[in-house]
């Protein structure tokens, strides 16, 4: 996000705050509850207070890299505050963003990964979510994960908001940006203590701490953050052997971060290192042996500048460096031939430049266009250990992606408005089979009726890609998977109205109907050359139609409240062409949550309480191509209370789970066996019932 547009949105809520009279002492701590709260030597009141969380729900800044509100933005689009992050206790970007409607959290023991509108591919791990930190992508070259979990590259206490946009933005990203994305956006020093830190006891998460400084103001500020979290997991039974309970549910993650800002110059770096245990024991692993480990690290740096031309014409540029490691070893099932442990490895080196410009024409016409490129150089690896290194597989990938967009805005009328644009991209090398389909062009457009800020009808088209990952169409390690040389682009189309509106103070609602039709969808499948590999292929169509509604509900007293649900229905090709519902694997018809939040108890803490709903959803066939058991609707229960201000202190402590039932998810095929039989795993359980505390300090 640009400087210029950081501060138009921190003077829009000064506005806000300043325009609204004075009036009796606030209910709600005012430096609590607005990311962006008054300063001292402002007037605040109750009522500026639900004005400055009412502005912070209705700004975005992520769907078309400049700053919007809900009612022009050619998306459907959730606002996450950090009001609502520290009310009900969140402790990643995944848990938060499963909050919103249509969305719902897997965590498989090996990454989250976020489904939205009954799509969730098992195996993918948000390759198919454009993930965003202050504008800079942290989706890698190589597998295109984004972690949201305590993977991420940012912790969840240095988090201002989080955008979650729905649909495809192909027109202005490019790849990745394909079923949505989640813009997370971090705290400013102007809305940060000088320094802070918090240590939490988790139940299951085991050990996380966290600290912090900031300093300087808007424009001049240096800023940074650590986080650390040591996992102790839990037993959980698996299939193979039955009912075995396993330990192997380890996990350990640092992460680290550092932005600076000087009028107009900007930069952040961020660094992340983790390891992960799966107690499933994917790839054939024993699961009474040694367990499966994944290691990863992760870097991302972004430094630029952006200039006001003139009052009309500003131009930003940055330049950006994404760097990941990736390693896993899988123990053998013994016996089998090879004894020792196979080592896989995967590298991504990202380097790339993005020149953008904004021209305002007039008060009702506006565009954006840019330019960016990237230089990607990636490598996989697979090895026994201990074998000659001459038997290593060695596949490198390296390949230069370029692409150009615009965007048009245009109000003839006060109650009409547009927005037109089209981004194009090419890419060196792609796929062997058709060169052509190196390039694409992602056209997006919508048109605006409304009221402004009461309530209005959005009618939004787009298009958008998803180029396979190198570690889909290059990796093979000589044991499970073989390349694909021939793999191609997956493509959707969208089409969507939203009908929105502001029905009272602090009362937001939306409704939304879709239509995405995803083709060439990447999946594992047998290779048909030797069935016993698998391969990645472009596999099937999935459509997804539906409906979706949400609402919020804020109340200068401090009551807080939001509530949504979808019904997705989901739809792949057979043989024959034609469209069969309740097949697809982990695609829910029916998602649904909602929370409350109370006002500041006996003047100290925050009540909250939370619900999650999943319906049932379809899971893999078995090895004969039979129907497998589906994973059956689940219900998610939260409670938690949070103490934001205690002579410096602040507390949270609550209960994930309440119930205790955990969640069959749909498996990936990284879970089915061959050892010692042929089986097809279609569930793997969820997490149970947690308990947790976090204690912080802050001045």
């Amino acid at each position: 996000m640009s400087r210029s547009a950081t501060r138009t949105k921190r003077l829009a809520l000064l506005g806000l705050l300043v325009a609204v009279p004075a009036a009796a002492e606030p209910a709600v701590d005012v430096a609590d509850l607005p990311p962006l709260p008054a300063g001292g030597d402002e007037v605040s009141s109750s009522a500026t207070v639900l004005a400055a969380s009412s502005a912070e729900e209705d700004v975005v800044v992520g769907a078309a890299k400049r700053e919007q509100t809900l009612g022009n933005v050619a998306s459907a689009v959730t606002v996450i505050t950090a009001d609502r992050i520290r009310r009900f206790g969140y402790r990643t970007v995944g848990e938060a963003v499963a909050g919103v409607a249509g969305a719902y959290l897997v965590d498989n023991r090996l990454s989250y990964s976020i489904g939205i509108r009954g799509l969730q591919i098992p195996g993918d791990f948000n390759s198919r979510l454009l993930v965003l930190i202050d504008g800079a992508s942290v989706n890698e070259a190589w597998g295109a994960f984004a972690g949201l979990g305590f993977d991420a590259l940012v912790g969840i206490d240095d988090i201002a908001r989080i955008e979650v946009i729905r649909g495809p933005v192909s027109s202005v990203y490019g790849t990745n940006a394909f079923f949505g994305i989640i813009n997370i956006v971090t705290r400013g020093a102007a809305e940060t203590p000088r320094a802070w830190a918090r240590a939490a006891v988790n139940s299951i998460t085991g050990l996380t701490t966290s600290a912090g400084f900031a300093s300087g103001g808007i424009d001049q500020q240096v800023r940074g953050a650590i986080h650390f979290m040591n996992r102790i997991g839990e037993t959980v039974n698996v299939a193979i052997p039955d009912g075995v309970g396993v330990e192997a549910d380890a996990s350990r993650a640092f992460v680290g971060g550092i932005v600076g800002a000087w009028d107009g110059t900007f930069a952040q770096v961020r660094a992340a290192k983790w390891s992960r245990e799966s107690p499933f024991a994917p790839y054939d692993v024993n699961p009474l042996l040694a367990p499966y480990e994944q290691f990863d690290t992760h870097l991302l740096a972004e430094g630029g500048h952006t200039r006001d031309v003139s009052n009309k014409l500003t131009i930003a540029g940055r330049g950006y460096a994404n760097i990941y490691n990736f390693s896993d070893t899988s123990p053998p099932f013994d016996p089998i031939d090879q004894p020792t442990p196979l080592d896989t490895t995967g590298t991504a080196r990202t380097f790339g430049a993005e020149v953008r410009g904004r021209q305002q024409f007039t008060e009702e016409v506006g565009v954006t266009a840019g330019v960016e490129t990237s230089y990607n150089r990636t490598e996989s690896t697979a090895a026994y250990r201990g074998d000659d290194a001459a038997n290593t597989i060695v596949v490198p990938a390296n390949f230069l992606l370029a692409g150009v967009y615009a965007e048009a805005e245009a109000q003839p009328m006060k109650w009409l408005g547009f927005t037109g644009g089209l981004r194009f991209d090419h890419y060196d090398e792609l796929v062997a089979a058709d060169p052509q389909s190196r390039s694409r062009l992602s056209p997006r457009a919508a048109v605006f009726v409304s009221e402004p800020q009461k309530y209005g009808l959005k009618l939004l088209y787009a298009e958008g890609f998803r180029n396979p990952s190198a570690f889909e169409g290059k990796f093979e390690d000589g044991s499970d998977f073989t390349a694909n040389p021939a793999i191609d682009a997956e493509t959707i189309r969208s089409f969507e109205a939203v009908v929105w509106g502001k029905l009272a103070a602090g009362v937001s609602t939306r409704v939304s109907g879709w239509y995405w039709d995803a083709r060439g969808i990447v999946e594992q499948r047998p290779d048909p050359a030797d069935p016993a590999l698998l391969q990645f292929q472009n596999a099937t169509r999935y459509v997804s139609t539906g409906m979706e509604a949400e609402a919020s509900y804020r109340t200068s007293s401090g009551w807080y409240a939001f509530g949504g649900a979808a019904y997705s229905r989901v739809a792949t090709e057979d043989d024959g062409g034609s469209l069969v519902y309740n097949a697809v694997p982990n695609a829910p018809l029916i998602t649904a949550s909602g929370g409350v939040s109370t006002p500041l108890l006996f003047g100290h803490a925050h009540v909250s309480s939370e619900l999650n709903v999943i319906g049932a959803r379809p899971t893999r066939p078995d090895e004969d191509g039979n129907r497998s058991p589906e994973s059956p609707a689940w219900i998610g229960w939260n409670w938690t209370i949070y103490v934001p201000n205690l002579r410096g202190f602040d507390l949270t402590a609550g209960v994930r789970n309440v119930i205790g039932k955990r969640d069959q998810m749909p498996a990936p095929g990284d879970y089915d066996r061959s050892l010692p039989d042929v089986l097809t795993v279609p569930r793997v359980p969820g997490e149970g019932r947690e308990l947790y505390v976090k204690l912080g300090y802050s001045f």
